[in-house]
């Protein structure tokens, strides 16, 4: 098995350099056929991903977080090679997907040396593949706040700040949201449409969604008042919310978004902007290497 780990030396406030020396100890004391290579700006993990799959890597690994994932995971996208992850980042919720262990990089390694492989939904909207995630509205507008402003915090404190400073200047935009055929017209809160049940640091927006059932989970969420949408938003974080009348969960195979305006929107946690999204996944499209799930 021949791997290639890219890293993300930014990842985790810069906690991912110091990782660094601990993981090529623990991958050479494995065995494993491997070389390390490093990003020196967005968008470097794409193009070093895929010139790894193009010169026959069996794996190649994110070593960093979500966000590095999913640029590796546009790199690889319909090659055949299989995505791995050593998770350093900020949130790492796509780590939880693959039964990687947060927080030893050891552990992370022995579970890339062993090379257990799954079959995974590969997920894109628009011209961009993804892991786990994919949210419009207000959820976006707060993960752009939280890579701005507050992701030296780490973990769900980033996203419980971002979202207390977003809050109070976001107003909803109508939405068209067609999911199979069926038709959906309101100005929601946030629309997130997800392949794995968190994001944010540990948020179970969509608590049921598997990596590899070749269902999106959606969950649309109504606007409500301030007020009302501080007090259950624990329960956001918990998995609770599913239960509340203004939110609606659903599972559908393809989704597109038109928005009245140009929509920000992140996908593994990277934001961009566009007012069309056209959502689809290939149901077991990438393999990935997994611990205990």
């Amino acid at each position: 098995m021949r791997v290639v780990v890219i890293l993300n030396p930014n990842a985790g406030h810069g906690r991912a350099a110091e990782d660094e020396a601990e993981a090529v100890r623990a991958l050479t004391d494995l065995g494993l056929d491997f070389d390390l290579v490093r990003t020196s700006r967005p968008g470097d993990a794409v193009s070093l991903a895929r010139r790894a799959a193009e010169q026959g890597c069996d794996v190649v690994c994110a070593m960093g977080g979500d966000g590095t994932v999913n640029e590796v995971i546009n790199g690889i996208a319909g090659t055949g090679a299989a995505l791995a992850v050593i998770p350093v980042g900020t949130g790492n919720d796509f780590a939880n997907a693959l039964g990687v262990p947060k927080g030893d990089v050891a552990a992370a390694c022995r579970v890339l040396s062993r090379g257990n492989r799954r079959p995974m939904d590969l997920c894109r909207v628009n011209d961009r593949y993804f892991a786990s995630s994919f949210g419009a509205g207000f959820d976006a507008r707060v993960t752009k706040a939280a890579n701005e402003r507050f992701k030296r915090l780490g973990g769900i404190w980033t996203y419980i700040f971002a979202v207390m400073s977003v809050i109070w200047s976001f107003r909803p935009g109508p939405m068209r949201i067609v999911a199979d055929g069926r038709e959906i017209a309101k100005s929601p809160l946030l629309v997130a449409v997800t392949n794995w049940k968190s994001y944010g640091g540990g948020m179970y927006i969509c608590p049921d969604a598997e990596i590899d059932d070749g269902l999106f989970d959606v969950c649309i969420v109504d606007n409500v008042p301030i007020l009302k949408f501080l007090y259950c938003f624990p329960r956001v974080i918990r998995g609770a919310h599913v239960t509340m009348r203004e939110v609606e969960m659903f599972r559908a195979r393809s989704v597109h978004i038109s928005c009245s305006r140009t929509e920000t929107y992140h996908v593994d946690g990277e934001v961009f902007e566009a007012d069309e999204m056209e959502l689809a996944l290939v149901p077991g499209g990438i393999d990935v290497v997994v611990g205990e799930v």
